[in-house]
């Protein structure tokens, strides 16, 4: 009885070092491998999304994601990969965020950009692929009109959105979570990203 006990406990610390982490609004959904880790915006959030995967040191770059990859084109992913539905990817996780450093080495504009981005919902849509949007670098990728673009142009359109508390000051997340019924949840800040993801992944 005693063996049975302490194994629900140590079930229950377990279970709860997963769920512990600041944030409001809808709960995480859950996420499986592989997906698609890309931009949005052509700023650097997606590769500070591709080095807190990494860091969890339980995700394998093109192996169970895809980075700087979107629906319909080709990546270094194996394309056998698919999941439950017979589709090749479980989502599109699309980090949001415009520096004119980005932009310029990219070599286009952002009206380009948008274009891009418009295309690559309309795949994911038509993929029927859940789209998981996200903005986690604060008021430092708002406010200017490439910023507000990226924003527009994917956030109405996500299946989930996730943001921190400071990418949220205005509200403007959670008007368009509002009006448009996507789940929204606000991280308190940066340092739960690593945390909210072994909650997405928690039957990895």
């Amino acid at each position: 009885m005693k063996k049975v006990l302490s194994t629900l406990v140590l079930v229950m610390v377990l279970l709860s070092s997963i769920s512990l982490f600041a944030y409001t609004g809808a709960e995480p959904m859950k996420i499986k491998t592989p997906f698609l880790l890309t931009n949005v915006g052509q700023g650097t959030g997606r590769k500070m999304m591709e080095a807190q995967f990494l860091a969890t040191k339980t995700f394998k770059k093109s192996v169970d994601f895809a980075s700087n990859a979107e629906p319909g084109k080709e990546n270094s992913m194996n394309k056998d990969l698919t999941d439950e539905k017979g589709n090749p990817y479980s989502a599109l996780i699309a980090v949001i965020g415009s520096t004119a450093k980005g932009l310029g080495a990219s070599g286009i504009t952002i009206d380009d950009e948008i274009s891009r981005v418009e295309k690559m919902v309309k795949e994911a849509k038509n993929l029927k692929m859940p789209i998981i949007a996200i903005h986690i670098e604060g008021q430092v990728r708002r406010g200017d009109s490439a910023n507000e673009k990226s924003i527009d142009v994917i956030a109405p359109y996500a299946d989930y959105l996730v943001v921190t508390k400071d990418s949220n000051f205005d509200g403007k997340f959670t008007k368009i979570a509002k009006e448009k019924n996507i789940p929204l949840t606000i991280l308190d800040n940066q340092l739960e990203i690593q945390k909210i993801i072994k909650f997405w992944f928690a039957n990895k």
